[in-house]
């Protein structure tokens, strides 16, 4: 077993001298390395230029994720050996893990280990890096879930929708300093449609002509080209994260096996849509921190992470089991739904909708949370008139049947939190989306990282806050409305309250921002309403 930190050391001194560790870790040392080199022939040389990642994290550990830039750029199959050490110290004083680990060329070069041992304890920071024989990683840092009895505070962010070409990716370097125990990306962690880009460098030129990345190459040349910011490996570099995916990691409003129920986004298609999907599906596992895809539901994205005695955070994936959305997908700005838009139809698909009515009801967490990609509430241009029917509106039928059970179980102190829609909302969650339900639990939007938002640029403080009254008026659930600002969201679950915190950024039309307090917010205990407290 480790030793426990000195009483002097806290986790907020050790978070503190880890980011100064972090923010210059470019190289370091290699005795460690070097001396164990002979044991197993690792990898003569090699640039990190993906920088490093953590995800999945657990009591005793967390996967470990990197990638060897030379290996990626290979044509031919090939393998590199490289070492992994986890370490109590950003400056790796103590290393109390090591091993060895495969990049492939055939997964364009990542490498990840799913690192576990009783030397690690719950709830702390660990540092780790990866390392050829002449060239190491920068530093990562992770910090391991509390135990199911600790009753401390869990600080969890989450952020969605980057989009490379509309801005610098400036919420993640606030991220990157922010004291949190792990990170949730909500979906939309890329965008497979080209955009016209703010400047020269925002340029992303890994798509095809139609617009769109549809190869596996071009969609793993997204991710490289997403992943080099360096704000976003700053991220990474700092928290471990853990993800879902919604639609643009593929294509616009996919669904299940197929595209859009609507009309294409693509046009004319360089490979069919089935091998593009498996292409997107294939890149995002070997790019983002998640386990290597296997079994018969090797591409799952569902799970639960037990966090402490106050939080179990229930993640969905709403993409890869649906039916069509109604109606040929169309927004209803200018007129009513479909006679269809009622009907039943499948979201979550029979095993996960299952898993989710068994679990959520049988956590005896204080706050049962759901993580969603999009929003649960409703978001109507005109009173039951829904924006768009590729959320949970178009799919009103499960929405109610799984928040009624969640209510006949007497679930309490549910939360749902949400990108999507790149813009900040809160509000409280009713079975039918609006307030003739009944209240079942309450709702966070995230803003998006980068993306533009609802609001047309260029718009006015003053127009856009006559647009945000407007939709308040019409969808009178919600609680906040914030349309201007990008940004990411922190949630604390504490005994006797929920506090969530809006936190923007002054722009992302530069490579530096500064800090900008949106919105604070808490629900107490057992009474499902957000209060505004900032």
């Amino acid at each position: 077993m480790t030793a426990p930190p000195s009483p002097g050391l806290t986790r907020r001194r050790l978070l503190v001298a880890g980011g100064a560790a972090l923010a210059g870790s470019g190289a370091f040392p290699l005795t460690s390395v070097a001396a164990r080199a002979r044991r197993s022939p690792l990898a003569r040389a090699g640039r990190f230029g993906s920088g490093v990642a953590a995800g999945l994290p657990t009591e005793r550990g967390a996967l470990l994720w990197t990638r060897l830039d030379e290996l990626g750029e290979r044509t031919a199959p090939g393998r590199e050996r490289l070492r992994w050490e986890v370490a109590d110290d950003p400056g790796f004083g103590r290393v109390l893990l090591d091993g060895v680990v495969d990049a492939s060329s055939l997964r364009d070069g990542t490498a990840r280990v799913q690192v576990a041992s009783p030397r690690l304890e719950p709830g702390r920071p660990y540092w780790y890096r990866f390392a050829t024989r002449t060239t190491s990683s920068r530093i990562g840092r992770f910090t391991t879930l509390r135990p199911a009895d600790s009753a401390e505070p869990v600080r969890i962010a989450f952020f969605s929708c980057q989009r490379y070409e509309h801005g610098w990716f400036t919420p993640q370097a606030l991220l990157a300093r922010d004291d949190v125990d792990l990170v949730v990306s909500l979906g939309d962690y890329l965008y497979e449609e080209d955009a016209t880009p703010i400047s020269p460098e925002r340029r992303d030129t890994s798509g095809l002509p139609n617009g769109h990345v549809e190869t596996l190459a071009q969609f793993r040349a997204r991710h490289r080209t997403y992943r080099s910011d360096e704000r976003l490996q700053d991220m990474h570099a700092a928290h471990a994260v853990v993800s879902i995916w919604d639609d643009c990691e593929v294509e616009g409003n996919w669904a299940g096996e197929g595209p859009s129920s609507g009309p294409s986004p693509v046009g004319e298609r360089a490979v069919p849509f089935a091998e593009k999907r498996r292409n997107g599906i294939l890149a995002y596992f070997e790019w983002m921190p998640v386990p290597r895809p296997r079994g018969v539901d090797r591409f799952k994205v569902y799970r639960s992470l037990r966090l402490g005695r106050h939080a179990e955070l229930f993640l969905l994936d709403t993409r890869q089991y649906r039916d069509p959305q109604p109606c040929g997908d169309v927004s209803f700005d200018s007129g009513p739904p479909c006679a269809t838009v009622d009907a039943p139809r499948k979201r979550l698909g029979d095993a996960q909708k299952a898993w989710l009515k068994d679990r959520v009801p049988a956590s005896d967490a204080t706050w049962k949370v759901l993580g969603n990609a999009q929003m649960m509430m409703a978001l109507d241009v005109a009173p039951g008139l829904p924006s768009q029917v590729d959320d949970w509106a178009g799919y009103g039928a499960e929405r109610r049947e799984v928040l009624e059970h969640f209510r006949a179980r007497g679930v309490r102190n549910l939360t749902s939190i949400v990108g999507d829609v790149h813009s900040y909302f809160a509000g409280d969650l009713h079975t039918t989306g609006r307030v003739d339900g009944r209240r079942v639990g309450t709702e966070f939007v995230g803003a998006s990282v980068s993306h533009r938002s609802l609001t047309l640029p260029g718009l006015s403080k003053e127009q856009s806050d006559l647009i945000t009254g407007n939709l308040t008026l019409t969808n009178p659930h919600l609680r906040f409305a914030d349309f201007r600002r990008h940004g990411y969201a922190v949630l604390e679950a504490r005994a006797q309250e929920l506090r969530v915190d809006f936190k923007g950024v002054s722009t992302v039309r530069s490579p530096a921002a500064d800090p900008v307090a949106v919105a604070s917010f808490r629900v107490a205990d057992g009474r499902p309403v957000v209060e505004r407290t900032a």
